[in-house]
């Protein structure tokens, strides 16, 4: 069968839509979407149910006569809605796509919960030299405005050797890049009596080889518990000085609210423990506007909380009540105007202060590793997974020597210099 997937949402969902083309392959032929007879949708509703119902009422409308195949994060809320655009679709959720080829066959919907270690699996990669390498599912909180603990179930980390097993393929099938991601990294091997600075030395000890991990999103509230380690092992050259920490609101109250165990001071702590030894490291954090009984006043301090720690970026997002969350049924929603309001306004002050930061590696001259092709060149990383945009055909997965010429908010410009 001809087939082609459709991924939304996280790099564990893209790492997921990688498994399942390597698994209808033994079968079937990877096709675009138009010649295609199947259309898997790996949806994501950490965000909401809205996104992913548009976009699979899309493919409905523009394939009417195609089998459609649902996986990914599949809540309860999602089913029926689903089932009213095309009660004929197949549902497959999260915990079953290890066996995905199989269950198409049986056409019926497998919505049980499972903990399989997917790992180890055939895979179609969307970009060669990038090993997206899953090293847990599920989280051991309960944010009051996040369904992924709903979606995905506690805290199930895989087994360590397992993982130095799939990144070591990943090396040999010539990946410069090693995604190591989970709907929280952070908390990787609390249910193992281990952590994620002990996984990430027993990788680079155990796999070597020219290229780097980027260690995925994760709760920064965990951290403290293992902090002086991760710090000395994110010193190693395999690894790129980079975390993406969702701080998610510069306000106490509003974190309490959100339920989401840390402090604005024990964020900045961290941050500070990171960039004391490691000057260049760069960080990424999420930030929500509009949380229900967030004033004015404590927006203010999340605005002045960019301000300070000048993130290298940032995903804002306004405020959407989840079903099944605590947020959703929270009184004193605020209302969307303001939250777009405030959206633009962190936005702005973001762009500045990325800009005024971008500056600084103006001259750096350094290696970078090609990533994949821009609007006008090649992306490229170098060891702080800057993003640095060279304007000439490079192939993928080459490295070479660049010099900054030019800085933007997001992203930076290097011209190509000899070695």
């Amino acid at each position: 069968m001809k087939f082609h997937v459709k991924s939304y949402g996280c790099s564990a969902n893209h790492a997921e839509s990688e498994i399942i083309a390597g698994k209808l392959c033994k079968e079937g032929q990877l096709v675009n979407e138009e010649d295609a007879e199947l259309v898997v949708l790996n949806i994501c509703t950490v965000k909401g149910d809205k996104t992913a119902l548009t976009e699979i009422r899309k493919v409905k409308q523009k394939y009417p006569n195609k089998k459609i195949a649902i996986t990914g994060c599949v809540t309860d809320s999602i089913v029926a809605p689903i089932k009213q655009i095309d009660p004929e679709v197949q549902l497959i959720n999260t915990h079953h796509i290890d066996k995905i080829d199989e269950l198409l066959r049986v056409k019926t919907d497998v919505l049980t919960k499972a903990k399989p270690v997917k790992l180890m699996l055939p895979r179609v990669r969307r970009n060669p030299v990038v090993g997206i390498v899953p090293i847990s599912s599920g989280c051991l909180d309960a944010c009051g405005f996040c369904s992924t603990r709903l979606v995905k179930g506690t805290l199930f980390s895989y087994p360590p050797e397992i993982i130095v097993n799939e990144v070591r393929k990943c090396v040999d099938d010539g990946c410069k890049q090693i995604w190591i991601t989970g709907q929280d990294t952070c908390c990787y091997g609390f249910d193992r009596k281990t952590n994620l600075a002990v996984l990430l030395k027993k990788i680079v000890e155990g796999v070597p080889g020219d290229y780097k991990i980027r260690v995925g999103m994760g709760n920064p509230r965990h951290i403290p518990k293992y902090l002086h380690e991760l710090i000395e092992v994110m010193k190693h050259p395999n690894i790129f000085k980079f975390l993406h920490i969702p701080v998610q609101a510069g306000n106490n109250e509003v974190l309490k609210a959100m339920r989401r165990g840390h402090t604005v001071e024990t964020f900045k702590e961290l941050v500070n423990a990171f960039r004391n030894e490691l000057p260049e490291m760069t960080f990424s954090t999420d930030l929500i506007v509009g949380y229900p009984t967030e004033t004015e006043e404590q927006f203010q301090d999340t605005l002045q909380l960019v301000k300070d720690f000048k993130p290298d970026s940032v995903n804002i997002a306004r405020f959407a009540p989840r079903p099944g969350t605590s947020a959703a049924t929270m009184e004193q929603q605020v209302h969307g105007n303001i939250a777009k309001e405030r959206s633009r306004k962190l936005a702005k002050v973001f762009k500045e202060n990325a800009l005024e930061q971008n500056k600084n590696w103006i001259g750096w001259e350094g290696e970078v590793s090609v990533e994949d092709e821009a609007k006008d060149g090649m992306n490229c990383r170098n060891y702080a997974y800057k993003l640095i945009i060279v304007r000439e055909n490079v192939k993928a997965g080459q490295e070479m020597l660049v010099k900054i010429i030019e800085a933007h908010d997001n992203w930076l410009i290097g011209e190509r210099i000899p070695f």
